[in-house]
């Protein structure tokens, strides 16, 4: 009977706690439900205004360590973004640098093969630079007038580059100026080269539109870029100077973008280049 006693004390102590919180929480759950009722009462209004703000300043609280941390990767994003920019920027430069080293493996090739032949006495010249004074370019007739003639050793057919290239040679000579008949004058035929394998055509003007490469064997054999250049035949002008490359293959001509841009150019070059001079 002890022992029994003994767990009705234990069970009634146990649920001593209950039947005191579960009252409680029945009248708090009805002044809730009553004061939520209660819409016009002022006490009621203050209430969900503080309410109100202690909710505001908590999401605030929460809400601005988010923004944050959004911010910050917005900022990595855009990091990211300029890093692959510069990434593609520094490849495009490496293209460039590719291509330069690509056109000076040419040249260095060229002289090796002209080690070879024994011709490099052909290509030895030096220039002369004259400002440009006129520009009488049209869709057929594209010329240019420079301040230097007779007076200063010009010849008919004196070759004329630019910075980067040939752009075209002398076809009328005064005391003081002259005119350049350019790549793309109609009237303009030039021997050329394409590629390192040689292959030989005449670059022949097409007025406003691109010169084309016309008489021309194995076009099968060249593909678009190809670098195009001099071939020294017909005497006039050096050997191995860049002219452009192929832009387009079409009903057996190649069409060529010349390198050089005439519409930027203040000065040209004139070559004293004349192969009968060296015998």
């Amino acid at each position: 009977m002890r022992t029994s006693g003994n767990l009705y004390t234990k069970f009634v102590r146990g649920n001593s706690y209950r039947a005191i919180f579960i009252p409680f929480g029945l009248i708090l759950l009805c002044l809730i439900i009553y004061i939520g009722r209660l819409e016009n009462n002022s006490f009621v209004k203050d209430l969900r205004a503080k309410s109100v703000n202690i909710i505001y300043s908590a999401t605030s609280s929460i809400s601005s360590p988010i923004n944050l941390i959004k911010d910050g990767f917005e900022g990595i994003s855009e990091l990211r973004s300029l890093y692959e920019e510069n990434t593609r920027y520094k490849e495009l430069q490496l293209l460039d640098s590719s291509s330069f080293q690509e056109l000076i493996a040419l040249k260095l090739r060229i002289a090796q093969y002209e080690e070879l032949l024994n011709v490099s006495k052909d290509i030895e010249f030096d220039f002369e630079t004259s400002r440009i004074v006129g520009d009488y370019s049209n869709n057929y007739n594209s010329s240019l007038i420079i301040n230097a003639g007779e007076n200063e050793g010009i010849k008919i057919d004196t070759p004329v580059a630019g910075y980067n290239g040939i752009i075209g040679r002398i076809s009328n000579v005064s005391k003081t100026i002259s005119r350049v008949l350019l790549l793309n004058n109609v009237n303009s035929r030039i021997p050329v080269s394409i590629s390192e394998n040689g292959y030989q055509g005449i670059l022949v003007g097409q007025g406003s539109k691109n010169p084309t490469v016309e008489y021309l064997d194995n076009i099968e054999k060249i593909i678009i870029e190809d670098l195009v250049f001099t071939s020294g035949k017909g005497s006039i002008f050096p050997p191995f100077q860049l002219v452009g490359q192929v832009a387009n293959k079409k009903n057996n001509r190649l069409e060529i973008e010349v390198f050089e841009d005439i519409k930027s150019l203040s000065h040209v070059r004139l070559l004293n280049y004349n192969i009968d001079d060296e015998g």
